[in-house]
């Protein structure tokens, strides 16, 4: 009887939380920005803020509380949060990191980043963001429909990638597997704030280039798709296909592309980069803004033909510039690097030449599933 009570007050005594402090006493941070200011740091976080005692509001919490700090290093502006709350900062529901523009270009990501990576409670699974501007700008927008910015831009850059593919969706985790790739060469998603009479939002448009750990350039959200696809990470979007009495493209015929297939193969032939672009898709017509018409099988595959041939222009217009650039964003090297380590070796010093020297060679397959009507030609004809 006496080990049962023993037992039983030890019990006890282990109950309560792992670190010993009350939710009261925690402050969330749902999301946090990096600006900097000469020498010194800016640390920008959205905190969650829980509904009065005894209030009934929908949603259960009031609007996010914004604040920015300025310190010498990041973490000593994080330590210092409570200094102005009263609660220490909890970071394991934090939704998104945002990084302004000034501060990508100038600062090296391992100084930026380095808290987070280090501090035990974010998580790697964290979304990050580069926004043109200030990155506290982006915290401060108003949301439409989530309850907090930082939750909106996390959604946003999670169906942006996979519904229009004109970004990619970018943890902090995704990240340091890129850094740390053979290119250290990284491709993060790009925001701009815009303001049109009285609304405020933050669409993705298109990415930025990281290379020795800084941002160096950005691709728009055409060039992303591009770019996207032959990095086999593209999965839907859509595609203008050109008037062919419209060569400026002020009218076009509007598709969705599905890749269900792919298969990129880069290969050194001789002192030659040479790759193989293997890709299949599934087109749904959306907008027939051209003169077509689709009522045979000729009529069909012969558009199917057409598309086939503008994705292979659209992207060898791409990866033109992305050559010129110097810059491996299509992940080339690092495929090279995973099937022979050893010529890998022997060439990564010249990537940049072999890169510039490239030849592609293209092998699309394109099949029109749906039009979205029973019959396949524009919905009115024109006068």
């Amino acid at each position: 009887m006496k080990r049962i009570f023993l037992l039983m007050i030890t019990l006890m005594l282990l109950t309560g939380c792992w670190d010993q402090q009350e939710l009261m006493e925690r402050g969330f941070i749902l999301g946090a920005a990096l600006d900097e200011d000469e020498e010194r740091i800016e640390l920008t976080v959205q905190f969650y803020r829980p509904a009065k005692i005894g209030a009934a509001e929908e949603g259960g919490g009031r609007e996010p509380i914004v604040t920015t700090i300025e310190s010498k290093s990041l973490s000593e502006a994080a330590r210092n949060l409570v200094n102005y709350f009263g609660r220490k900062s909890n970071w394991s529901h934090m939704q998104i990191v945002i990084i302004g523009e000034e501060t990508a270009r100038n600062r090296h990501f391992n100084d930026i980043l380095a808290f987070f990576y280090r501090e035990q409670e974010p998580r790697a699974t964290t979304n990050l963001l580069i926004g043109k501007g200030k990155g506290r700008d982006y915290l401060e927008i108003e949301p439409m429909f989530e309850y907090a910015s930082s939750r909106q831009l996390r959604e946003l850059q999670k169906l942006s990638h996979n519904e229009a593919g004109n970004t990619l969706d970018t943890t902090l985790h995704e990240l340091s597997l890129q850094l740390q790739s053979e290119l250290e060469v990284a491709i993060v998603p790009l925001a701009e704030k815009k303001v049109e009479k009285d609304l405020v939002s933050a669409p993705l448009i298109g990415v930025a280039i990281i290379k020795d750990g800084v941002m160096v350039g950005e691709l728009d959200g055409t060039e992303t798709q591009h770019v996207l696809m032959i990095r086999e990470q593209y999965d839907r979007g859509v595609w203008k296909i050109p008037c062919e009495q419209d060569p400026e493209m002020i009218k076009s015929d509007n598709i969705e592309l599905i890749m269900t297939d792919s298969h990129i193969s880069p290969s050194i032939e001789g002192e030659q980069l040479v790759v193989d672009v293997d890709i299949q898709f599934e087109a749904r017509v959306r907008e027939l803004m051209c003169d077509t018409v689709l009522e045979t099988a000729e009529e069909i595959n012969a558009y199917a033909q057409k598309i086939e041939e503008t994705i292979e222009k659209d992207l060898d217009k791409t990866i033109e510039d992305v050559k010129k650039k110097r810059i491996d964003v299509l992940n080339l090297g690092n495929d090279i690097h995973k099937k022979d380590a050893k010529k890998w070796e022997e060439i990564k010093d010249n990537w940049e030449e072999y890169l510039e020297g490239a030849q592609f060679a293209y092998d699309m397959k394109v099949k029109i599933v749906s039009s979205g009507l029973v019959d396949l030609k524009p919905f009115m004809e024109a006068d």
